[in-house]
């Protein structure tokens, strides 16, 4: 049974951190490059930066299956949508529904806080992402490229999924 856990403590944050490691240096790598993953780390995906997050409003949700931890999402309800900034899974739990129940729940989240639809972005080689949020019904609205410093930019497609 997948339940999700919403982030309230540094217990909590550091247990983010390590999935992050994880999952991204496997998942990440052949796509950008380590260095790339090592400085996404250290800038997006550190204590403070969650932090930070947290501060500014952004959600952070661990998933749970089974008693245990295997991935984590964050979101941002704006003025008109829900922005869904990170849905990462362990590799051995992808494939199995878990995204898409995680999906479903931010979709309830979106309608109770009255949003018209939910926007992300996935990078343009992240094919297996890209394919899992087409087939739920996302669709693609534009291209960006975003300088994220030290010469790495992120170049990522950004899908839509209309309420």
């Amino acid at each position: 049974m997948i339940q999700l856990k919403a982030v309230t403590l540094l217990e909590d944050i550091k247990l983010i951190v390590l999935l992050a490691k994880e999952i991204w240096y496997e998942h990440y790598t052949a796509i950008i490059g380590a260095k790339q993953v090592q400085y996404m780390l250290a800038t997006l995906q550190s204590e403070e930066a969650i932090l930070n997050d947290l501060k500014q409003g952004k959600k952070y949700t661990l998933v749970e299956s089974n008693r245990l931890i295997i991935g984590y999402v964050s979101y941002e309800l704006t003025a008109n949508q829900l922005f869904l900034s990170k849905l990462y899974l362990k590799k051995s739990e992808r494939g199995k529904g878990t995204g898409r129940f995680i999906l479903t729940q931010l979709i309830e989240c979106a309608k109770k806080n009255k949003k018209e639809g939910i926007v992300l972005t996935v990078n343009k080689n992240n094919q297996a992402s890209i394919a899992a949020y087409k087939a739920f019904g996302f669709v693609l609205i534009k291209e960006q490229l975003v300088d994220i410093g030290e010469g790495y930019v992120m170049d990522d497609y950004v899908f839509y999924y209309s309420l």
